[in-house]
């Protein structure tokens, strides 16, 4: 349902476009080739350089730096498949990786035979080491998924991304409701004072007055209509399906999934916040810079943090510069229109 609610741009596959899928079988075999090709090489570099006494791990370096060309046959191969560069370059990383490992746990260990003088090991291919041959035991030609390559941080980093931008949406939506209620309301009426008559000198065999009664006109709080809210979630919708988004449970969707999701969810609420209202910074200066609020300074405009002590002038940090709406334009509600449809719903003939 998500990947319909947000016309699945960044989840489905255009025509074209490469599919995960099984290898062919000549481009098994170049690719096994090309692991034997660099093993070899692997091979021939250890024992030409295991009697050296340098630093096992500045060894490993040159050894993959002078192997590094025996794998461009694979991915050759990989590209002639269409295959993503990010799939074949994590592929091919692995084979760089076991090789490293491998050469640096020989490597001591030849320096420590050599100590004890006793023979060098040989450099082979291990249990974790991918098989030279494009064919196992059985006869049946090997398949690689290379789908089956996990992503170690990629997808972490985009689930973060995804619930920060998530979670700022719903802040800014909160915000501008309040904004919009702020405004719409009308100023409070002022309250009037009469003075009160100084008293007049008694008057022998006159009536004292009765003194005048002080009015006091009575504070009505109104509350706020929600049609101005009502109208930000239509555009939200409209735009971005922002409702959609927040509705949907992504319990069972990959983080990457989210992360795509989220930016449209993020440029479609960005368009709207941008046609409906003009923004502008509370205060004008460059973040992390020092000022000084004077005596009687919008307190509605400014919150103090941190150690507030004594009276004003206070001299701080300025760590948030705020936000203000200097104009709004809301469009028009024709008459008879039921407001409160956000999205209508859909049936297709």
């Amino acid at each position: 349902m998500l990947l319909v609610a947000l016309g699945a741009p960044a989840f489905l596959h255009a025509e074209g476009e490469w599919q995960p899928s099984t290898l062919s079988e000549a481009t098994l075999a170049k690719v096994h080739e090309a692991a034997k090709a660099y093993q070899d090489c692997l091979n021939e570099a250890f024992r030409a350089h295991v009697g050296e006494d340098v630093d096992s791990r500045l060894q490993t370096d040159r050894i993959l730096h002078a192997c590094e060309n025996r794998l461009t046959p694979m991915k050759a191969a990989f590209d002639a498949e269409q295959v993503p560069d990010s799939i074949s370059e994590r592929y091919m990383r692995s084979y760089r990786t076991r090789g490293a490992r491998d050469l640096v746990r020989l490597l001591m260990s030849a320096q420590a035979a050599r100590a004890a003088a006793e023979p060098a090991p040989e450099l082979s291919a291990t249990a974790d080491t991918p098989s030279p041959h494009p064919y196992p035991s059985e006869g049946k030609p090997m398949e690689i998924d290379l789908n089956l390559i996990p992503a170690k941080l990629d997808a972490v980093h985009a689930g973060l991304a995804a619930i920060v931008v998530v979670l700022l949406l719903v802040q800014i939506i909160l915000l501008s409701v309040v904004v919009i209620a702020l405004l719409r309301r009308k100023p409070e009426p002022a309250v009037t004072f009469y003075p009160t008559p100084a008293p007049a000198a008694p008057t022998p065999g006159a009536v004292k007055a009765p003194e005048p009664v002080v009015k006091k006109e009575t504070v009505v709080l109104k509350e706020t209509t929600p049609d101005a809210a009502l109208q930000l979630l239509a555009l939200l919708q409209k735009e971005a399906r922002f409702i959609d988004f927040v509705q949907e449970n992504i319990a069972h969707y990959s983080d990457a999934e989210i992360g795509a999701a989220a930016r449209v969810v993020h440029e479609g609420c960005r368009k709207v916040i941008g046609q409906v209202f003009d923004l502008a910074p509370v205060r004008n200066e460059t973040e992390g810079s020092r000022l000084t609020l004077p005596k009687g300074f919008d307190a509605a405009s400014v919150r103090l943090a941190g150690n507030v002590v004594g009276e004003p002038p206070f001299t701080g940090t300025l760590v948030h510069r705020g936000w203000k709406v200097e104009n709004i334009r809301l469009p028009k509600v024709a008459e008879g229109h039921d407001i409160r449809i956000l999205a209508q719903a859909e049936v297709e003939l």
